[in-house]
C-alpha cells in the first residue's frame, strides 16, 4: 500500500509538472506568434516608408518650382477672376505640399531628444496649437489632466501626437461637440486620453486606424495617426483607440513614467 501511495503521489507530481510545462509552452507560443505579427507589421511599415520617401522626393522637386512660378504670377495679376483662380490653385498646392511633408515625416528615421518633462505642459502646447482648429469646429475642451505627471519624452514630438489626436477629434465632430483631455498614473505608467462626443469609429475601421494612408474621411492623408503611432512607439509607449459606451471615441496613449 505504501509503495502504491508513493507511486500515485509521484505520478500526480509528474502530471502537475507536465501541465505547467504545457501551459508555459502555450504561453510562449502565443508570445512568439504576437512577436512574429509585430515583426511582419514593422517590415511592412518600413517598406511603405521607403516608398513614401521616394514618392515624396519625386513630387517635392517639381512642386517647389510650380509654387515659385505661381507666386510670381500672383504678384503680377490684378484682382479679378484670373487672380481668384490662381489663389485656388495656390491653396491646392499648399495642400499637396502638406501631404509631401507628412510623407517625409512618416518615412524619416525617428530620432528623439528625450528628457523628463511634465505631461501637463505637453498637453497645454498641443491644445494651444489646436486652438484655431477647435474653435472653427465649435469644439469645447474639457481638461481633466492630472498635475505633476512626469514622463521621459521629446516634448515637441509628443505634443505633435496630441495635436494630431485633437485635430482628429475635431474632424470627427462635424456639428461641434466636446473633446476631453485627461491624464493619470496607472500600473507604474502614465496614461493620457483624448476622447470626443462624435459618432465613434466604424467597427471595420478600428483595426486599420494606424495604417499609413488609411482614412475613412473624404479629406485627409491618412498619415496623421500613423505618424502619431510611430512617435509613441519610439517613446516606448502604446496608443490605442476604442469606441465609448455612451457614444464617441477615445484614444489612449500610455507612456513610461518618471518618478
Amino acid at each position: 500500500m505504501e509503495l502504491m501511495r508513493s507511486f500515485n503521489e509521484a505520478s500526480a507530481r509528474l502530471q502537475g509538472s507536465h501541465d505547467q510545462l504545457q501551459a508555459r509552452v502555450a504561453e510562449l507560443t502565443r508570445e512568439l506568434e504576437e512577436k512574429n505579427r509585430e515583426l511582419a507589421r514593422r517590415n511592412r511599415l518600413a517598406l511603405i516608408g521607403e516608398m513614401a520617401a521616394c514618392v515624396a522626393h519625386e513630387i517635392r522637386n517639381p512642386l517647389g518650382g510650380i509654387q515659385m512660378w505661381a507666386s510670381l504670377l500672383e504678384e503680377d495679376l490684378p484682382a479679378g477672376e484670373a487672380r481668384t483662380t490662381l489663389e485656388k490653385m495656390m491653396k491646392g498646392l499648399k495642400g499637396l505640399d502638406g501631404l509631401v511633408e507628412d510623407m517625409l515625416a512618416f518615412a524619416r528615421d525617428m530620432t528623439l531628444e528625450t528628457r523628463p518633462c511634465d505631461l501637463g505642459q505637453v498637453l497645454d502646447e498641443a491644445l494651444s496649437a489646436a486652438e484655431h482648429v477647435l474653435a472653427e469646429g465649435r469644439v469645447r475642451v474639457k481638461r481633466e489632466a492630472g498635475a505633476g505627471l512626469r514622463v521621459l519624452a521629446d516634448p515637441p514630438m509628443l505634443a505633435r501626437v496630441f495635436l494630431n489626436l485633437l485635430i482628429n477629434a475635431s474632424q470627427a465632430m462635424r456639428d461641434g461637440g466636446t473633446v476631453t483631455v485627461s491624464a493619470r498614473r496607472a500600473d507604474g505608467r502614465t496614461v493620457a486620453t483624448v476622447s470626443d462626443t462624435g459618432p465613434g469609429i466604424p467597427a471595420e475601421a478600428l483595426p486599420k486606424l494606424f495604417t499609413p494612408f488609411f482614412t475613412n474621411r473624404s479629406r485627409g492623408t491618412g498619415l496623421g495617426l500613423a505618424i502619431a503611432h510611430r512617435i509613441v512607439e519610439a517613446h516606448g509607449g502604446t496608443i490605442e483607440a476604442a469606441n465609448l459606451p455612451g457614444g464617441g471615441a477615445a484614444f489612449r496613449v500610455t507612456l513610461p513614467s518618471v518618478q
